[in-house]
């Protein structure tokens, strides 16, 4: 059995003087976390519901000393890297639209974010398939927000993206067995409604499309295993009581890239 954590949730000046020109307030904080947004060898499907299309993406904290992100706390993708967001049309085509406007939030402390397209940015596209895909050292940043007492300054961002970035790529996406049982059960809870406990069909659904992923997706035997465990576990247990199918598959989630990221800051720590 998995020991169950409890699902508790734990740009520069033009931001900040865009947020102050809309009005916008915000309480005096510290900036959160510099997140690294792992690597993506299979594309991961954005579910579309009430306006609005997101995905949850796997997450790693790059600073330690630093406070975990807010549920809904907004981040921006450093300019290192891009998101690549393609549709599938109803003729098979695949289009890249890389190009519209999406926003980026933490969804589960550091271990998760949110990336989200409103349906609207979408209306004149014929599309019956989302899909976003990460390429190797993206680095999603906390926006600022006015009265940060510590905000996450240009030498925090420079390091964050050049020395620690490729360390936590070395020590998560390197350790395949447990970064792809993550990944793998995390397409899982992408397939699930992101509010609310999922009905009987589409329970279903999310576990039919997770085994066929698992079984093509060329993981290893292990990582496979692992994940299946997890859904398996997860689905058995959330056939009753208050915590949903896509709660429990967040939790396992979170365990399997939260022992990686745990590995990560030793290796800070140690100096190696």
């Amino acid at each position: 059995m998995f020991n169950r954590i409890p699902f508790t949730i734990r740009m520069p000046a033009l931001f900040i003087g865009f947020a102050s020109a809309a009005g916008l307030s915000f309480s005096a904080s510290a900036a959160p976390q510099i997140l690294a947004i792992a690597s993506t060898d299979l594309p991961v499907p954005l579910l579309c519901e009430k306006g609005e299309c997101t995905a949850e993406l796997t997450a790693i904290c790059l600073q330690e000393h630093r406070a975990s992100p807010q549920m809904g706390t907004a981040y921006y993708l450093h300019e290192s890297r891009k998101l690549a967001l393609s549709l599938t049309d109803s003729k098979g085509s695949k289009i890249d639209i890389s190009s519209l406007p999406y926003e980026i939030k933490a969804a589960r402390g550091h271990s998760a974010v949110r990336i989200s397209i409103r349906e609207t940015r979408l209306r004149d596209l014929d599309y019956k398939q989302l899909s976003v895909s990460v390429p190797e050292g993206a680095t999603a940043i906390p926006v600022p927000v006015a009265n940060d007492t510590k905000p996450q300054t240009e030498s925090d961002i420079l390091i964050a993206t050049g020395s620690l970035r490729p360390l936590a790529s070395r020590m998560v996406d390197g350790n395949t067995d447990r970064a792809d049982a993550a990944r793998l059960v995390n397409l899982a809870l992408n397939a699930l409604p992101s509010k609310g406990r999922a009905e009987l069909d589409q329970r279903k659904s999310a576990t039919v499309y997770f085994d066929k992923t698992a079984t093509s997706s060329g993981y290893s035997s292990e990582a496979v295993g692992l994940a299946r465990k997890a859904v398996r576990q997860c689905d058995y247990e959330t056939q009753v009581g208050f915590w949903s199918l896509r709660q429990c598959l967040g939790s396992s989630h979170d365990q399997l890239i939260g022992k990686l990221n745990t590995k990560y800051w030793r290796s800070l720590n140690s100096g190696s």
